[in-house]
């Protein structure tokens, strides 16, 4: 492995280069005002500015934009009412000249009937509002009765012979004269032509206040907000009709200033009459809405910038504050790293390229004995003896050649040699740091003595395990061999000699005849069980077992049990697991054989074995575990046994109640745990047992 950075990191630590400590770093460093760190901040401060600057500049422009779209929105709709009503009072006026044909006909009979002129008056002003005065005239436009109030003077005259002239020549379109200015009555006029069943025509001349077109005009005001005139096409300055009425009320203001027709007005024409309908924005508002938004993006440009001063003031004092404490922290780490460095169990040794060494800490003087003094600048030639020393020279001067490294990295046991002269192993593993052309390479020395004398017990408990191991082999072979004919034959001879001599023992000699026979078999079943118990760890490794096959041969087995018991045994499909198939069947035998024995008198008997759960990794292992639960209707275990029932010759019942050597539980445990596997049990008295097997799950 390569330690480059660690190496520097102790060259500055054991002051092999001239560098500042932490504490001049601290004080030699002097940040500038706007750091690097700040300038992507101010940038985005900036930007933020800008964008606050053009979009209030973009909404300002868009109020004033608004302002005059609504202008002529409002003034395209005013003008459309202007004309829809004066359309409207046109068509009434022809209505009203038809129905008072009569009436007509009698004054130009008459034209000093005033009776006849009062009443048509009077039908006027009832159907018109607004209403003044009226005139009829001839062919040629010229009034037929003398006019009253002086209301048609030249100005009417010469609009009712231009009309007259209109109809003459079949022109169709009819203007309306301005706003005429008769003192104390301003008036336009409406024309409307009329013809009698004798043959007779001329025209029906009404003339009509401003109030109603004033009325207009001020409603459209109040709902846009703006101020509407109604002014002459022949000269647009003066104003013949504003919401306050004609000019006989504006009085001196009637004429309309050109600094009120800024930039935003609208001017429509009113088709069919000669005015022209301004529209003017209120100026005022409109400049304080500008000025609001102006107002507001100065506000916001000054608590931003504010803001950003603040927020940069409090980055600028945690990065200083941040610097102090990381300065300080290198100081505390360079102290703990050289106080790690020196108190190192193994040994680390800083040498160039030429096998001098530079630094040497604490467990190399405590391993070979020198002070740091004797080491430094010496060659680590004295460190390592001659032939390990050799094949370490020409692997550093093959790599420095080459480049092929072939140790830097990877561990070697080498023999190194002490003050005294006495030799012991150590693990050697080199890494390299390059600093301005130079290499070093930094070795760490592990000293391998504690561990060769570990391997060297180990080896030979190995071999004292394996000759105990082939002593308890024959001393199961002898208990097999040895032990088992005698007891068989004790236990025939007292057979034989309990059916010879049945009538001349006493009661007392036939039972002690009978208590050695049963203990002799007693005894040579024990023996059985010990070979066993021996044998089970000495079984053919683990392979891919069914548990369905295994549990099919079980049931042959126990037939005859199961059949004598009247037990119902259910096997549910289980898989594949990994062991011993011998062991396997053994260990299930075990436990359905328990099964069947402890039994409970008093109820059918009834045992299930079924998978309880998959992908199990128990604590400490990699490998899945399959569970399988043996569960039965028994007797139960009480609770305070439940751990010692898998101990060796533990029983629960006398052997007259329940026969048996007490090794079954025992031999489960000892068989799953030697799969890597676990055995448990769960129960209650009266109620049966649940024993859960864990074994490892085949692939």
């Amino acid at each position: 492995m390569r330690l480059s950075a660690a190496l520097s990191f102790y060259d500055r630590l054991t002051g092999c280069s001239p560098v500042s400590t932490a504490e001049g770093a601290l004080n030699d460093a002097r940040r500038p005002f706007v750091s690097s760190s700040l300038v992507v901040p101010l940038l985005l401060v900036l930007v933020a500015c800008g964008a606050v600057l053009y979009y209030g500049s973009k909404l300002a422009n868009a109020i004033e934009e608004s302002a005059a779209s609504n202008a002529r929105v409002h003034g395209r709709l005013t003008a459309g009412e202007i004309i829809g009503f004066l359309g409207r009072e046109q068509e009434r006026l022809q209505a009203f000249v038809i129905e008072k044909e009569p009436a007509i006909r009698e004054i130009l009979a008459y034209p000093d009937n005033w009776p006849a002129i009062d009443a048509v008056q009077t039908s006027l002003r009832r159907m018109f509002r607004g209403a003044l005065a009226f005139t009829v005239t001839g062919t040629d436009g010229l009034p037929m009765f003398e006019d009253f109030d002086g209301l048609v003077g030249p100005v009417c005259q010469a609009s009712m012979r231009d009309y007259a002239q209109s109809l003459d020549k079949k022109l169709v379109e009819v203007e309306i004269p301005p706003v005429h200015p008769v003192p104390g009555a301003y008036h336009f006029d409406l024309i409307s032509p009329w013809k009698l069943e004798s043959g007779e025509s001329g025209l029906f001349f009404v003339s009509m206040s401003p109030g109603r077109l004033a009325e207009l005009l001020d409603a459209a005001e109040r709902a846009s907000g703006t101020r509407m005139l109604l002014v002459s096409r022949e000269d647009p300055t003066l104003i013949e009709v504003s919401s306050a009425g004609g000019r006989d009320v504006l009085g001196e203001d009637f004429r309309l200033l050109r600094r009120e027709m800024e930039p935003g007005y609208s001017s429509e024409p009113v088709p069919g009459t000669s005015w022209r309908l301004v529209v003017i924005p209120d100026t005022a508002q409109l400049a304080d809405a500008v000025s609001d938004v102006y107002m507001r993006v100065a506000l916001l440009v000054v608590s931003l910038l504010l803001i950003s001063i603040v927020l940069l003031l409090f980055i600028r004092r945690a990065e200083q504050r941040n610097s102090s404490l990381f300065l300080r922290s290198l100081q505390s780490s360079v102290s703990r790293q050289r106080a790690i460095l020196q108190s190192m169990v193994d040994g680390m040794v800083t040498i160039d390229s030429r096998g001098k060494i530079h630094h040497v800490n604490n467990a190399v003087t405590r391993l070979f004995g020198y002070d740091p003094g004797e080491l430094i600048g010496s060659n680590v030639r004295m460190l390592m003896p001659e032939p390990d020393r050799s094949a370490h020279d020409g692997y550093l001067q093959n790599y420095l050649t080459t480049g092929e490294s072939k140790i830097l990295g990877v561990g070697r046991k080498v023999t190194a040699q002490h003050k005294n002269g006495k030799l012991f192993p150590v693990m050697l593993t080199l890494g390299e740091s390059v600093e301005a052309d130079e290499h070093i390479f930094v070795g760490i020395l592990h000293d391998m003595s504690d561990y060769d004398e570990a391997q060297r017990k180990i080896v030979s408990q190995a071999l004292a395990i394996e000759r105990s191991s082939q002593e308890l082999e024959e001393i199961g072979q002898v208990a097999s061999k040895d032990l088992q004919l005698p007891l068989q034959r004790i236990a025939s001879l007292g057979a034989s000699l309990e059916s010879d001599a049945e009538v001349s023992l006493s009661g007392t000699g036939k039972a002690q005849l009978k208590t050695l026979t049963d203990d002799a078999r007693n005894v040579s079943e024990l023996v059985k069980g010990l070979v066993k118990y021996t044998r089970v760890e000495r079984e053919s490794p683990a392979r891919p077992v069914q548990l369905d096959a295994v549990l099919d041969d079980v049931r042959n087995d126990l037939a005859a049990a199961i059949a004598t018991a009247g037990a119902q045994l259910t096997v549910e499909p289980l898989g594949p697991v990994l062991g011993n198939k011998t062991q396997i069947r053994q260990l299930f035998w075990n436990l359905i054989e328990n099964a069947l024995k402890f039994r409970d008198l008093n109820r059918d008997c009834e045992i299930r074995v079924s998978l309880a759960g998959t992908d199990v990794a128990p604590s400490g292992t990699q490998q899945p575990q399959v569970v399988v639960s043996v569960a039965d209707n028994g007797i139960g275990i009480p609770a305070d046994q439940q751990d010692k029932i898998f101990e060796a010759f533990h029983r629960l019942y006398p052997r007259d109640r329940y026969p048996g050597v007490g090794l079954g539980l025992s031999f489960c445990r000892r068989i799953v745990k030697g799969m890597g596997g676990s055995i448990t049990v769960s129960s209650e008295v009266g109620e049966g047992s649940t024993f859960l097997v864990s074994l490892p799950k085949a692939d």
